[in-house]
């Protein structure tokens, strides 16, 4: 399947913010997730125009193969980062919460300080301000800082608060 749009020719796509009609049946009321968008009147499926694959463009060349930039280390994050500095949010261990002062957050996890003790592997949840709670999984722990992943993918809201 080709990762460029004019090797791949047209193909149907939801498109947020504008009037979206199903192909298989014309109405336009649709259960949107996070890659596809379904009709709600006939369940015909089809992928969002804003959802994509993340590949780090500094690894991959254009042919697909791997790259070397010289005197950079390549970035091996799948996911940008965002500063998170100021914000406090909550971490459940076991059911019991645990203040976690964020450092920096993205669609794959968090960073951030934390008094509990967690070994890699261990499960949590993220409890954010809004009360939503994202389950993630310990992946390091280093005096106090502790690195977490989602268990999938979150979309995060880039815009300034």
């Amino acid at each position: 399947f080709p990762d460029s749009l004019a090797r791949r020719g047209h193909h149907i796509v939801y498109r947020a913010n504008t009037s979206n009609q199903c192909p298989g049946c014309g109405r336009s009321q649709w259960y949107v997730g996070r890659f596809s968008a379904e009709c709600g009147y006939c369940a015909t499926a089809v992928p969002l125009a804003e959802a994509r694959l993340n590949r780090p463009s500094s690894a991959v060349g254009p042919s697909g193969t791997a790259t070397n930039v010289p005197g950079r280390a390549q970035d091996k994050r799948r996911f940008a980062r965002m500063d998170g500095e100021g914000r406090e949010l909550q971490l459940l261990i076991d059911g019991s919460p645990a203040s976690f002062a964020l450092q920096n957050i993205s669609a794959g996890g968090v960073m951030g300080d934390t008094a509990a003790e967690l070994a890699p592997g261990a499960e949590v949840f993220v409890r954010f301000e809004g009360g939503v709670l994202v389950p993630a999984t310990v992946r390091w722990s280093d005096d106090g800082m502790v690195g977490l992943a989602f268990t999938s993918p979150v979309l995060l809201d880039s815009s300034p608060h």
